[in-house]
């Protein structure tokens, strides 16, 4: 998805809440961002995200979780964060303009399902 926060295409995501689970966090950002649902959720890692030009706000430092997960349905409807979104093959997502870790995890979830 593109958004006004970020300069470049970004997995969805979202802060994690006082006394929220990561996976509560995940549930709750892609319903409200995408109207999505989740099933078959999997933690696959975390990463640390430097202040960068990549976020509007070029001093703020990113702790990213990252999940992997199968959406219970195909239609998205995007909240008022979003600017663009759509479904990808992986090749597909890879040519568009991503942010450095968002083509990492998309990289990593091509590896994970060659397994």
């Amino acid at each position: 998805m593109s958004s006004q926060k970020w300069k470049g295409w970004v997995v969805p995501g979202g802060e994690v809440k006082e006394n929220e689970k990561d996976e509560e966090a995940l549930r709750r950002e892609i319903k409200e961002e995408l109207g999505i649902e989740l099933e078959s959720i999997v933690k696959v890692g975390e990463k640390i995200k430097p202040p960068s030009r990549d976020f509007k706000d070029e001093e703020t430092k990113f702790v990213f979780i990252d999940f992997f997960a199968k959406s219970l349905n195909d239609e998205i409807t995007p909240n008022e964060e979003i600017l663009d979104c759509g479904w990808f093959t992986i090749d597909e997502a890879l040519e568009l303009s991503l942010i450095d870790t968002t083509r990492r995890f998309i990289e990593q979830f091509r590896d994970f399902n060659k397994d």
